[in-house]
């Protein structure tokens, strides 16, 4: 039995004499009542405990009961993210159990907790946990021989004005201690007043003619007018037309159908370029004529035409778009492991990558939390690996996880069936999108271990051992002890048994089956292969094998012999650069895709040359930049993990230089926001990029509306750099350079042509591309104010033009901010959507 859970289960039995006396009804009376209350006292504590002394945080929960209990009753359950090592209560004792999973249990001589008294645990935790969707909800409470319950006061709701999620268990952040993790972090409170000496005003009053991602060329004919009204009147082959009708159905959305008294769109594929998925597509008032170098390029010739359109106004000017792609590789990450996205999502998400001409879904299937795919032999993977519950035996769902609480039918559990993959790959291929499965392997991999693991349980009660062990990914003799990134004690495969392996070629064969099913060939296997933590050191079969093969890195024999078995089945190899950094270049397929996530300020730039110069496809994916499970702002209210950077918003995306990664370091900063160094002196790169691709790990993402808020606008700006390559770019240097704030080659006059860009992308997306979206019913985030008191009152703007200001007086009344005519006081300001229905998020005004 794993040692976790009999761990747990001790812990337990210990408290089942005095737990005798509750009874169900007392339990479910002290979920609805005892109020919970969190607190982050200081991100930066002067004197962390040791071990982790150089860096931890302090923070303190309150218990208050409206009746006298007992509290050797009970025990608590929640999810903290970094693992608490350190207590400071005369009351309370906590625990880690795994990943996340922590229990609060009350002391031995802690017997009376009398109504209405206010008791408190102060703890010490690893790392730094600072942004408020950091501290998750849906404590449980439970008790032996009980049903468990959620405590009320920790579950979250959702504000009527913003439709944001609120957490009332969790104090206000108010200070910088909150803020900063370090006595050399240098990152900024992004307020009101910060945004306002640190964005520019939009300059654009109208539309500006364009379209996102920018075409190569676009050229306007005349100053005549094409009225669309009428709709469209497309005129091609009958394969081809079927090809076009996704984007036809989306021209027909927003106002311009397909009819035979529409007018006229010629379409052929006769266009000879280089660049990939490339067109010409001419409006004349009598005809439209679309040239195109392959169908892909037709049907983004149609989308280029559904972007040139605003919703209020469907004419056009006379004009020319020459285009075609940057990247062949332009992609999106989607996590549905960690909390699951619904089908809806997925099928929506492929509608707007393909609208914006992103043509890769990196689905991620599989991860510690979930496994979200059914396959067909092995139905412990979804009917154990797909739910989190409380069962601390987990043979019939995984330990609760990420705020997960107790519910297996709540939206962050779930899978896939096979015809809703099918399906999926059916509407991704419609769209021209390509979808890359990964099942994360051999670390990250906890959902599948603990599945098998109740699959061999299965058949040993049915006295069928041969059965039990065939899939098994564990070997129990193995006592490694480890902690994966995630905190986890037990998610690694055992990459020396053999049993892993015909697990993996199982998985890999059903997959492709459902493909072909599908009418959609599997191309690209993700095998994942990254953050794998010292796991396997004890394993008496990994001890064999590397006293008979003498193994340079156990992860890289790991992904050379997945490598092999993925391309045998004639099927490109791709994972993450940190695990193919571990691999021998020479036992590697010819056709490799490295994912090159290291952080730019951490040298970044170097995995992605180095794994160029072994000639792979390398798809470029700093998480500085492509990671859009971070904030957008460095402020506590907004959602997202840390890490490696903490604010990204569409400015910022809209900045980067994917050609030219360590030339970040002379206009960006480090995520302590302090200035860095890129030195590419000596790992310069012998070619160019495949690709990029944005990212949502789901972590802190519990709902399709909190995935969409990330995801969107910024989706717009990957978009933008995946297709178009800018003038003013920095272009890269064959033979090396250094780079930093100090240096100069990122010139004024580059500055002010990517702010003229910037001006331009920024207006289409205010007074266009929102407002479809917002037809779509897809829920994007609403920018913050930039507001500041001056001598003419309070001025205020948003980087997108055409949304909306309010402005709050101090009698808590909103009103629409009109420029020409600035209230002299404020204490709030905030945006609304497009359509004024929903309002962003408010910021203090301060003096």
């Amino acid at each position: 039995m794993n040692k976790v859970i009999l761990s747990v289960i001790t812990g337990l039995l210990l408290l089942t004499h005095s737990a005798q006396s509750a009874t169900q009804t007392e339990l479910n009376r002290l979920a609805e009542s005892l109020q919970v209350n969190y607190q982050l006292v200081d991100a930066n504590p002067v004197n962390c405990p040791a071990p982790h002394e150089k860096q931890c945080y302090l923070s303190a929960l309150t218990f208050t009961s409206s009746t006298d209990i007992d509290p050797q009753q009970w025990h608590i359950y929640f999810s903290q993210l970094m693992p608490v090592y350190k207590v400071d209560s005369k009351w309370f004792d906590i625990e880690h159990i795994n990943g996340d999973l922590h229990r609060i249990s009350a002391k031995q001589a802690f017997k009376d907790m009398p109504a209405n008294t206010t008791f408190a645990v102060q703890f010490y935790s690893q790392e730094s946990q600072i942004t408020r969707s950091e501290f998750l909800p849906n404590f449980v409470l439970a008790a032996p021989g009980l049903d468990s319950k959620v405590i009320a006061s920790t579950k979250t709701s959702v504000d009527n004005e913003t439709q944001l999620e609120l957490q009332p268990y969790l104090q206000p952040f108010t200070t910088d201690a909150q803020l900063q993790v370090s006595d050399d972090d240098e990152t900024p409170w992004m307020g009101a007043n910060y945004l306002y000496d640190s964005y520019t005003k939009p300059t654009f009053k109208t539309a500006p003619l364009g379209l996102i991602p920018s075409p190569i060329k676009l050229e306007q004919l005349s100053s005549s007018r094409i009225d669309l009204s009428k709709g469209i009147n497309v005129v091609a082959k009958k394969s081809h037309y079927i090809a076009l009708m996704p984007a036809l159905e989306r021209l027909a959305k927003l106002g311009v159908p397909q009819s035979k008294e529409g007018i006229v769109i010629n379409v052929s594929q006769q266009l000879t370029s280089q660049l990939p998925d490339a067109y010409e597509l001419t409006l004349r008032h009598n005809a439209i004529t679309i040239n195109a170098n392959n169908t892909r390029g037709a049907f983004y010739a149609l989308q280029s035409l559904a972007a040139l359109i605003s919703l209020d106004d469907l004419t056009l000017p006379e004009l020319k778009v020459t285009d075609g792609a940057r990247y062949e590789y332009r992609g999106m990450h989607i996590d549905v492991a960690r909390n699951f996205r619904s089908k809806a999502f997925i099928l929506n998400t492929i509608e707007q990558m393909a609208a914006y001409k992103l043509n890769k879904l990196h689905l991620h299937l599989a991860d510690d939390e979930g496994w979200r795919l059914q396959i067909a032999g092995l139905p412990e993977l979804t009917s154990v690996g797909a739910n989190r519950c409380f069962d601390l035996t987990e043979q019939t769902c995984l330990l609760p996880q990420l705020g997960a609480g107790i519910n297996a039918n709540s939206g962050i559990n779930g899978y896939f069936s096979r015809a809703d993959y099918i399906e999926i790959l059916q509407h991704a291929k419609k769209h021209f999108v390509e979808v890359i499965p990964s099942f994360d392997m051999p670390g990250h991999s906890r959902a599948a271990v603990v599945a098998m693991e109740a699959r061999f349980n299965h058949f040993m009660a049915l006295n069928k051992p041969a059965l039990a062990k065939q899939y098994r990914l564990t070997e129990p003799e193995d006592t490694t002890a480890y902690s994966s990134i995630q905190h986890y004690k037990d998610n690694t495969l055992n990459v020396c048994l053999d049993t892993t392996y015909d697990f993996i070629d199982k998985i890999l064969d059903e997959v492709i089956t459902l493909h072909k099913e599908a009418g959609v060939p599997l191309n690209t296997y993700h095998i994942g292969a990254d953050e794998t933590a010292g796991a396997w050191l004890q394993s008496p079969s990994c001890i064999a094998l590397q006293q008979k093969t003498k193994i340079h890195s156990f992860n890289g024999y790991f992904i050379e012999r997945i490598a092999k078995l993925v391309a045998d089945k004639g099927l490109n190899v791709a994972g993450w650069s940190d695990g193919l950094s571990d691999v021998n270049v020479n036992n590697m397929p010819s056709n490799v895709y490295s994912y090159a996530w290291a952080t730019l300020s951490d040298e970044g730039h170097k995995v992605a040359h180095n794994h160029i110069n072994n000639g792979w496809k390398v798809v470029v994916t700093s998480p500085d930049v492509t990671y859009f499970d971070f904030p957008y702002q460095s402020h506590p209210q907004e959602r997202g993990n840390h890490w490696a950077s903490r604010a990204i918003d569409s400015k910022k995306v809209f900045s980067f230089m994917p050609d030219n990664l360590p030339a970040h370091a002379q206009i960006w900063r480090s995520v302590k926001h302090q200035t860095y160094v890129a030195d590419d002196s000596q790992s310069a790169r012998t070619a160019d990029a495949y690709g990029i691709q944005g990212h949502l790990w789901s972590e802190l993402l519990r709902s399709d509306q909190q995935a969409e808020y990330m995801m969107y606008p910024r989706l717009f700006a990957l978009a933008e750099r995946a297709w178009h390559k800018a003038e003013w770019e920095l272009d890269y240097k064959n033979e090396g350079a250094i780079y930093s704030h100090k240096t100069q080659q990122f010139t004024l006059a580059m500055q002010q042509q990517k702010e003229q860009d910037w001006q331009h992308f920024a207006a289409l997306v205010g007074f266009k591309e929102l407002a479809k979206l917002e037809q779509a019913g897809r829920f994007y985030r609403i920018p913050t104010v930039a507001a500041k008191k001056t001598d003419s009152g309070i001025d205020a703007f948003v980087p997108y033009p055409n949304i909306a200001v309010e402005y709050q007086d101090k009698l808590g009344n909103w009103h629409r901010y009109d420029s020409h005519n600035k209230p002299l006081q404020a204490v709030k300001v905030r945006a609304k959507s497009i359509n004024n229905e929903r309002a962003g998020r408010a910021l203090k005004l301060t003096n």
